[in-house]
């Protein structure tokens, strides 16, 4: 599995699914340097975004035996601390890494968020919904906005903590194993449900502000779109939202099934990779058609910098494609 590839200066940083973590000169693809996870124990893969800072990149990893937080130097690849998950059967961390202040924050495969000094690795504290996930559904990636952090548990519950202390201030419960990453958009929380609702909760008090039913569940994070919320559901669907969750204002459907991790907004258009490798643009504003471009091996990430996209494949091939406007099969 892929990380998403991020450009930083004339860096693309991406991991990669066969256990390495690459920084690339992002015009000519030569390696900077690398590191293989796989040195420290029974791990290979990245399924999230990594969390740039002025000094680090910080990702985490899964595996079968064990995960880590990394934090590498962004300049050297030098592992400036790495932060051991969760020893057992298919461990570690595959959500998004974020900041605030002083601290990362993460949520491992058990459903337990915890948070990280910045600059050393070492565990402030550590926060668990008691769900026990033997069945191993994909972990909630949290959001942090001013004092406190939003966690949605595979309990069906979003609890809003202390950033510092961890101390939850208040809970809410969904009734439904959560199935999406937490999205912050003013002061409210947008986060789906396995029951098939879209939610809209006030971050203050936690209190559902509006809820969407939709033809099948929602599925990785939220995304914000000028005035509206792109979403991925099962069965292959990429539908777009007013903000209020009242409207539908288009949808995409796709046979073989919308595999990358998340739509990526690029020049007024979402782009979205299926199984079958075709790289779409669809226009926000209506969901018109743009463009499409067909690549070899199921589209896992998308990466942008300048006019130039970079993609990610699950047979773990990056391409770097300057897109050309092309005509509708």
């Amino acid at each position: 599995m892929f990380s998403t590839p991020t450009v930083v200066g004339d860096l693309l940083f991406v991991g990669s699914c066969a256990g390495t973590f690459y920084a690339l000169d992002k015009k000519t693809g030569q390696v900077r340097w690398s590191y293989d996870i796989r040195k420290d124990g029974d791990q290979t893969s990245f399924h999230a975004d990594p969390l740039v800072t002025e000094e680090l990149i910080i990702i985490g990893t899964d595996g079968n035996g064990i995960g880590h937080v990394y934090a590498f130097e962004r300049t050297t690849g030098k592992v400036r601390w790495k932060y051991p998950v969760d020893r057992g059967v298919r461990r570690g961390v595959a959500t998004d890494i974020l900041r605030l202040g002083s601290y990362v924050y993460a949520v491992t495969l058990r459903d337990e968020l915890v948070c990280l000094d910045l600059e050393s690795g070492r565990v402030n504290w550590t926060f668990a919904s008691g769900f026990s996930n033997d069945e191993f559904f994909w972990t909630s990636t949290p959001a942090v906005a001013e004092d406190r952090v939003f966690f949605g548990g595979l309990d069906g519950t979003v609890y809003a903590l202390d950033a510092k202390s961890g101390q939850v201030i208040w809970k809410r419960n969904l009734g439904a194993r959560i199935s999406t990453s937490v999205t912050i958009l003013g002061d409210d929380l947008y986060v789906g449900a396995s029951n098939r609702h879209l939610y809209r909760l006030n971050r203050k008090t936690g209190a559902v502000v509006a809820d969407f039913l939709a033809e099948a569940e929602p599925l990785r994070p939220p995304t914000p779109a000028g005035d509206s919320l792109l979403l991925f559901l099962g069965g292959g669907t990429l539908t777009c939202l007013d903000l209020s969750l009242k409207e539908v204002r288009w949808s995409q459907k796709d046979s073989s099934g919308w595999s990358s991790a998340r739509p990526h907004l690029w020049r007024g258009t979402v782009l979205v990779g299926n199984e079958l490798g075709e790289l779409v643009a669809f226009q926000v504003t209506d969901g018109f058609w743009e463009w499409s471009h067909k690549f070899g091996g199921v589209i896992r990430s998308i990466g942008s910098s300048d006019d130039v996209l970079y993609v990610g494949t699950l047979k773990g091939t990056v391409y770097a494609y300057l897109p050309k406007q092309e005509s509708k099969p």
